[in-house]
Formats: structure tokens, sequence, C-alpha cells
């Protein structure tokens, strides 16, 4: 993996994706490129193209910036792209361009009628991307993990074996 793609909204998962990339990349000895895209204000009634606000880009752009430092001074190749546009048509341009290895982005798990009116760029990058896309989601780790963990640890018996909850089977490591 020489490319690996994070797409970042500065949403909640932002955080969650550059974890994922900063592990991706150090696992697999890749590049991490950062894109963030700032999508046009909305029109109320006209017929040219909504413009991007400066005053956003250019906080965006530092916030980016900033996470693309992170990242290098955790020992990881890292760039970062900001571009303004439609959201899904650019994402899927630069991937097209960057042609990487794997995407990393995040989902918000909005309903079906969020999806109806607005759309989902996730969605949208799963059903026309080439490549293998982790797909990170907001929502924050159920306990039950944490708790099937403690339970496993605490069966560790004393030469660090697991016993296991049928029949006194060792579990493997």
């Amino acid at each position: 993996m020489k490319t690996i793609l994070a797409l970042i909204d500065f949403s909640d998962v932002s955080a969650k994706i550059l974890d994922h990339a900063e592990e991706h990349a150090k696992a697999f000895g890749g590049d991490v490129v950062l894109i963030h895209v700032v999508p046009p204000e909305p029109l109320v009634v006209d017929f040219e193209p909504p413009a991007v606000p400066p005053d956003v880009f250019k906080t965006r752009q530092k916030e980016l910036f900033v996470m693309r430092d992170t990242l290098i001074e955790h020992g990881v190749q890292a760039t970062a792209q900001l571009y303004g546009g439609l959201l899904l048509e650019t994402v899927l341009d630069q991937i097209a361009s960057l042609d990487p290895d794997v995407i990393i982005m995040g989902s918000h798990g909005h309903g079906a009628l969020y999806h109806l009116i607005v759309g989902s760029v996730t969605e949208g990058v799963i059903k026309h991307a080439s490549r293998p896309v982790l797909v990170i989601p907001s929502v924050p780790v159920p306990k039950t993990h944490l708790v099937k963990a403690a339970v496993k640890k605490a069966r560790r018996g004393a030469m660090g074996e697991a016993i296991g909850v049928l029949g006194g089977m060792p579990l493997p490591p």
C-alpha cells in the first residue's frame, strides 16, 4: 500500500480517519494524502455556479495542514490537498487522479430522508471507486466489545492461557 487516501470532512469522525490513516501508513510503509473538499454555498435562485466562500477555504486549509503536520511529526509521509467544488464529483475526480491503494473515509449514519434529499458521499464513493474503501463509523464503539475483552482477559490463567466457555477448551492467545 503506497498511497493511502484519507477523506477529511472535519466532523467528529475525522480524528478516527486520521488515526486509521496513520496506522495503515506505518503498517504498510505508505504515504497519506489528506483531501478535503469545501462545498459551494447553496444557491437560492441563480444560473451561475455557486462560489466557495474564501474565509471558509482559508480556515479549512489551515486545519488540514495541522493534520498533515501531525502525521509528519508521527513519522508518516503526508500531503494535504484542499479543493472547492461539488463534494462527490470532486472526490471521485481526485480518486481517479491519485489512484490510491485504499480510501479511508467516515460515515455519519444519517437516515433515509437525509439520503433522499442530500445524498451520501460515502455511498457514492463506495459505488464508484475501483479501490478498497475503509469506512469509519461515527458512532462510538459499543461497550460490549470492551466487556468481551475484559472477560477474555479475566479468563486467562496463570500460564497465560484462556479457558474457553464450552468444555474448558483452551482458546488461542
